[in-house]
């Protein structure tokens, strides 16, 4: 496996930075790509740490990609943030096109390596996630999966979609997370607000498959800390829409580093291993 980074390359008159890895021997077949958005206030470094993402790349042939916010107070890393469409949102306020940058990322990766565009994905944790899943809906053209952890939908997108083909997901949330609503009920205790519920986000993306998807829910781990439960949408007996339910779970990382920890971020749950639920889950399509 080879990172490279950081990279850059100018969008909106501003230099966009930006870490990936690729197999050590890739050869001239085209990768898979996925991209991996950090959280408000983290960094593509950080996001690398907690996901190991980047480890995938030799195992599994494929393309990560680990792009950085914008930041626009240096004193304040909370101004750091994509633009998921949140009115509160610093990146939103300043128009920063998150979107055209992505694409324009895209394209830079295209002119330099073997990019299988069939199997383009995008993840992320929270702020990530929420922007990933925008990606998701803004931009079906492009990618074959979206998913992540801690950032549901903003609702303002519900309304306003059109569904142009079926979009695979995977979303995992915890439900004692201290920043992000779960149940979509926010009040002056979140930090974020504006988002729909975890379950109404995977019934969003579950609809654009247009029939009625089956749903099934099975205990993975009934442990003493967490109960995680997999409900999944299935079109026959294949999963195209997967959540992962958390309880007593934070807002955190699953089988990511125990750095994450803390009084407010809650406890790393070991048993479900994030990185490779999603992983296993989205390359699974093309589109």
């Amino acid at each position: 496996m080879e990172v490279y980074g950081p990279e850059a390359l100018t969008f909106e008159e501003r230099e966009r930075s930006f870490f990936y890895s690729l197999p050590e021997h890739s050869g001239n077949e085209p990768l898979p790509v996925f991209f991996c958005f950090h959280g408000a206030g983290s960094s593509a470094r950080h996001h690398m740490k907690i996901t190991n993402f980047h480890k995938l790349s030799d195992k599994h042939q494929v393309l990560t990609v680990f792009p950085e916010a914008v930041q626009f107070d240096p004193k304040d890393r909370m101004t750091k943030q994509w633009n998921e469409g949140r009115e509160e949102n610093a990146a939103f306020q300043h128009e920063v096109d998150d979107i055209g940058f992505v694409l324009e990322l895209i394209h830079w990766l295209r002119q330099r390596h073997s990019v299988d565009d069939t199997k383009i994905y995008a993840t992320g944790f929270s702020n990530g996630c929420a922007f990933s899943l925008r990606l998701g809906v803004e931009c079906q053209e492009v990618f074959a999966g979206v998913g992540g952890v801690s950032g549901p939908l903003v609702k303002d997108f519900v309304e306003a979609t059109h569904w142009l083909k079926p979009m695979p997901m995977l979303f995992i949330m915890g439900t004692e997370d201290q920043f992000v609503p779960f149940d979509g009920r926010y009040d002056s205790t979140y930090i974020i607000d504006q988002l729909l519920s975890a379950e109404n986000t995977v019934r969003f993306f579950a609809n654009s498959w247009g029939t009625e998807l089956a749903k099934h829910i099975e205990e993975v781990d009934e442990g003493e800390n967490f109960a995680i439960k997999k409900h999944s949408y299935l079109q026959g007996e294949e999963e195209k829409v997967v959540f992962y339910s958390i309880k007593g779970g934070g807002h955190t990382w699953p089988g990511g580093s125990l750095s994450q920890a803390s009084v407010l971020t809650g406890q790393v749950v070991s048993q479900l291993n994030a990185t490779k639920v999603l992983f296993n889950h989205l390359i699974k399509f093309q589109r």
